[in-house]
């Protein structure tokens, strides 16, 4: 079976099990995962292999950046301490316990290959948590700061694993050069990340100012942003995954405040189908690779790696839960600015943060992207080894970790707060009553009848959306029937709504993620007033 055979297999594998999983009460990437053993069996999927460089280059740069792309940037800065604490001090504290705890139990395991484990299962998985959280109510902080953790973790715990991989494909290493380089790749590469997101925003913007402003080329250039971003950092030699982090925080912000409204609306839905699809394949070659890996142990060696993977997964669970209590407490009692810029953290909100630390995509694909060999052409020590105890933490996780959070969640009985909710409903009245003034502008200048007329009644639709705080007439039948003035009148109030919406972001009276939202709705009905005038001409 050829490649573009498996790969449009692994497709519609995806969409088969996405669809069972709308039926069967487990989280998406379990089944996932049990479909990938599933399909091991198969003739041509038994063998499947893919190229470490390969591999980690088509996924990581796009699931970073779209993590990156969707963050609400405001909730991400408010919560930044939590977050670095757990992006980088738990990192280094499981790359570190984990490397010494699997080099005292396998020997022959080097201790750079250890430290190589410990990197690499060290991130956690945004994709599978927010699945879970998203059907229930969990206080918006606690929702930020795993998904600013999950961002954030992917390229710390990555640049650590690429170090360790170096030191154990090489044989050498200093601690010294590590910190220095780690901060200089790091800081390079974030620095990278904007310039090449800031460089293709502002070829992107020239587009449109010679009238190419075509959706499908202009969402190409965003589907190329990290590919770009990753492959520059790269050639340079400075942090690739920070330098895709970079490039997605930038892109996320610019798209919102300069991309028009068919362009975004088409760019968000080709991003959710590749962040859904590369999702997908990534837990399925999981599965493949759980057959083919244990496929080739003997019973007695089966048992004694499925016990360091149990004694590992749970150190990691350890770890985490050990480190989150003493991280949110003790820099509230140290500093009192930071009691009162952040308040107090409720000890089950803080339990929660720690059990939802499950593993994922980024773990699996790191794992992946080992190298077959060293420096001097030997076998890469402990490969298998390190891809089947990878495998075993997203296992143990997924089935613990993620099944158990929703019970867990209701025990403790977890509650929104309902700023997103607020903020919405606050946004909705704002820019409702910001196309009103525009309208009650335009119906004051109105010089023709039938200006006057279709003025006044899509002002009376404007007024009964603010009293409802939404818009339930469907205006679609009537849009071709409109006149040029009529829809230079309606544009004008879209446009004011827009503004007063990019100005509530721009004051921090909301965040990305309501911003979103109430373009969408924006977005939309722009789409269909100029789509009729496109149809029309």
């Amino acid at each position: 079976m050829g490649i573009i055979e498996i790969t449009l297999g692994l497709l519609l594998a995806v969409a088969a099990v996405a669809a069972l999983g709308k039926w069967i009460p487990v989280p998406l990437p379990i089944l996932l995962v049990a479909g990938g053993i599933a399909l091991s069996y198969l003739p041509g999927f038994d063998d499947l292999r893919i190229e470490p460089d390969v591999f980690f280059l088509l996924f990581i740069p796009p699931l970073l950046f779209a993590d990156g792309w969707l963050i609400p940037k405001r909730d991400l800065m408010r919560a930044l301490r939590p977050v670095l604490l757990l992006a980088f001090g738990l990192v280094l504290l499981t790359t570190l316990a984990v490397g010494y705890l699997m080099h005292w139990l396998i020997p022959s395991l080097p201790l750079a290959a250890a430290f190589a484990l410990g990197a690499v299962i060290s991130p956690t998985d945004a994709v599978s948590v927010s699945a879970i959280t998203s059907r229930l109510k969990v206080p918006s902080r606690v929702t930020t700061v795993l998904r600013g953790e999950s961002l954030i973790n992917d390229a710390s715990g990555l640049v650590a694993f690429k170090f360790a991989i170096a030191a154990a494909a090489t044989g050498a290493f200093s601690w010294s050069d590590a910190a220095l380089q780690f901060f200089v790749q790091s800081g390079g590469g974030f620095a990278l990340g904007l310039a090449v997101a800031w460089l293709i925003g502002r070829l992107r913007l020239g587009l449109t100012r010679f009238c190419l402003d075509d959706p499908l080329i202009l969402t190409v250039l965003s589907l190329l942003t990290p590919f770009a971003a990753y492959l520059a950092a790269e050639a340079l030699q400075v942090g690739s995954i920070l330098a895709v982090v970079g490039a997605a925080l930038y892109a996320g912000s610019h798209d919102a405040r300069f991309i028009d409204a068919p362009t975004r609306a088409h760019s968000w839905e080709v991003w959710r189908m590749l962040q859904f699809a590369f999702n997908g394949l990534v837990f399925l070659i999981l599965g493949v690779q759980l057959h083919s890996v244990v496929e080739g142990l003997s019973r007695s060696a089966a048992i004694g790696l499925a016990g360091y993977a149990l004694i590992l997964s749970a150190a990691v669970i350890v770890l985490r839960l050990a480190w989150v209590f003493p991280a949110a407490y003790l820099p509230l009692l140290l500093s009192k600015r930071t009691r009162d810029r952040e308040g107090s953290f409720r000890p089950r909100h803080v339990f929660i943060v720690g059990w939802a630390g499950v593993r994922g995509s980024v773990t699996l694909a790191a794992a992946l992207s080992t190298p077959l060999t060293t420096a001097t052409g030997a076998p890469f020590p402990g490969r298998e080894l390190l891809i089947l105890l990878a495998a075993s933490v997203i296992v143990v996780t997924l089935l613990l970790n993620a099944t158990t959070l929703p019970l867990f969640i209701r025990m403790l009985k977890l509650r929104g707060d309902g700023v997103a909710a607020r903020e919405e409903r606050a946004a909705r009245i704002a820019t409702t009553q910001a196309g009103i003034g525009a309208l009650r502008q335009r119906l004051s200048k109105a010089t023709h009848a039938d200006e006057t007329r279709f003025t006044q009644a899509l002002l009376t639709q404007y007024e009964h959306r603010l009293q409802r705080h939404s818009a339930n007439a469907d205006r679609r039948q009537h849009l071709n029937a409109l006149h040029d003035t009529q829809r230079d009148i309606w544009l004008d109030a879209v446009k004011a709504e827009r503004k007063e919406l990019m100005e509530m972001r721009k004051a921090d009276v909301i965040n990305d993620e309501v911003m979103r939202v109430l373009q969408a709705d924006i977005d939309l009905e722009e789409t269909l007033i100029v789509g009729a005038t496109r149809h029309e001409l």
